[in-house]
């Protein structure tokens, strides 16, 4: 990403912010629509550049969803989202057979990561790229499939690494 889109995306991530959610860390996108675009538009261009995904994977919270549509929107390509109901993971819509496509969060967790990677292929689907708006350990040990951030948890809060 040039310096000048790192630097805004940066100021967007800054004014949006990043709260607790069911799910992890996740955007306050009610803060401002417009950072939420900037962050979208920075995300489609990361993962442009690393894959080409036919839908975004996301786990279905409101943030993520918001995340999701701008990032999708802006890839030209629909989203899919990802619960879990009494301990058993759904997706809706149903990934179709060997789609390819991208998981899309915040902030990924282990966890997270490990069951919506397991939940894609046993639906059928591909996952061609991992990406998030923030970096993390669980992003870090990707290495199967590419990957992309906006950054570091760091950058966005001003605190010097």
């Amino acid at each position: 990403m040039a310096p000048t889109a790192h630097s805004a995306v940066i100021a967007a991530l800054r004014a949006v912010g990043v709260a607790p959610d069911a799910y992890g860390p996740t955007l306050n996108t009610a803060q401002s629509p417009r950072d939420v675009d900037v962050v979208g538009e920075g995300l489609a261009g990361e993962i442009r550049a690393v894959a080409a995904p036919a839908a975004l994977v996301v786990w279905d919270t409101s943030d993520e969803a918001v995340l999701a549509h701008v990032v999708a929107r802006n890839l030209d390509i629909g989203v899919l989202r990802a619960f879990e109901v009494e301990g058993l993971l759904r997706v809706s819509p149903d990934v179709p057979a060997g789609a390819p496509v991208a998981l899309l969060a915040t902030q990924w967790g282990e966890r997270r990561l490990a069951g919506l990677r397991t939940l894609v292929a046993n639906r059928g689907g591909q996952t061609v790229a991992v990406a998030a708006a923030l970096t993390s350990p669980a992003l870090a040990a990707v290495t199967d499939v590419p990957t992309a951030a906006l950054a570091s948890s760091d950058e966005v809060t001003g605190v010097p690494s």
